[in-house]
């Protein structure tokens, strides 16, 4: 049988998970094996109607707005025709009956850099996609994923895929950049996003239910969310007795100012607090507040004035 928290991306998470013999319901196990960044399309395929044949069905409690009850009701019947629709969307994507051109944008840990991956995109076309995966380098840092966009010869975006650094397919996506929806109709868009999607309603009710290692006052950064992005860069975190688990981030307009935010903690790791860079010298101010059974959400929201 599959061991879904292998599926987990960070090595943090994944070991506490492990450590404590956590067992996932179907849903949550459908959406850690969703969101691995590892994993080729053809194992999540296998693991997925692994779910189905083997874990105890259970509602998906999405609360999508046209989407079937029938989804709603069971993780078991979500998945089947989840499946369905990304084997069609795989096959719409290697479609070769119009002339198309390619782009590629792919993520890497930089080499010297020890915590930021980042996004770089190659400013030209290529007229096949084994041209234009063949053309990512390979020796700029460790590669996570590719991403190709493939376009019309009118410049009209077709379809998206990602895929792992041996150019294994990992998933199509039917939007680009995730910013719109292009060529898909509402009652298969509401299947697409409707449970697994991420930051759907669903997707993150999901991951408030996996107990986590985190502690009000760690150090923690998420590697795919660099400085300059939401909820991006080194933060500290707060447990509150009224709210989610909090991170308080600094301001990128205003690095003497912080301001919380609930970040993906399941993709997290801690930052080492003898590596923080100067700018960050205000976190530590923090602690003494978060170490202690202080309600950070209230000290928050009683605070008015700047930390100098």
């Amino acid at each position: 049988m599959i061991d879904f928290i292998k599926f987990v991306n960070s090595d943090t998470v994944r070991n506490h998970l492990q450590q404590i013999r956590y067992q996932p319901t179907a849903l949550e196990a459908a959406w850690l094996t969703w969101q691995c960044e590892t994993i080729s399309i053809e194992e999540k395929y296998t693991a997925w109607q692994e779910i189905i044949e083997t874990l105890p069905d259970c509602p998906t409690g999405s609360l999508t707005m046209g989407l079937k009850a029938k989804y709603r009701d069971s993780t078991h019947t979500f998945l089947q025709a989840y499946i369905a629709q990304q084997e069609e969307l795989v096959s719409t994507f290697y479609q070769t009956n119009e002339p198309a051109v390619y782009y590629a944008k792919y993520q890497i840990l930089p080499k010297g850099e020890r915590f930021w991956r980042e996004y770089r995109s190659i400013e030209r076309s290529f007229p096949s996609l084994e041209t234009c995966l063949q053309a990512v380098p390979k020796d700029e840092g460790k590669l996570f994923h590719i991403t190709i966009y493939k376009e019309n010869l009118n410049g009209d975006f077709l379809t998206a895929a990602r895929f792992l650094p041996d150019h294994r397919l990992a998933f199509v996506d039917a939007r680009p950049g995730s910013m719109c929806a292009v060529n898909m109709g509402k009652d298969k868009w509401v299947l697409y996003t409707g449970v697994l999607y991420f930051p759907g309603t669903t997707s993150i009710s999901i991951q408030k239910n996996f107990p986590l290692p985190f502690h009000s006052g760690d150090f923690l950064y998420n590697p795919n969310m660099p400085e300059g992005r939401f909820c991006g860069g080194i933060f500290v975190t707060a447990e509150t007795e009224l709210h989610d688990t909090y991170g308080f981030f600094l301001r990128d307009d205003k690095p003497d100012t912080i301001v919380p935010l609930v970040p993906n903690l399941l993709d997290c790791e801690y930052y080492p607090v003898d590596a923080l860079p100067e700018s960050y010298r205000i976190l530590p101010l923090l602690i003494n507040f978060l170490k202690i059974k202080y309600d950070a959400w209230y000290y928050w929201s009683n605070y008015t004035d700047s930390i100098d």
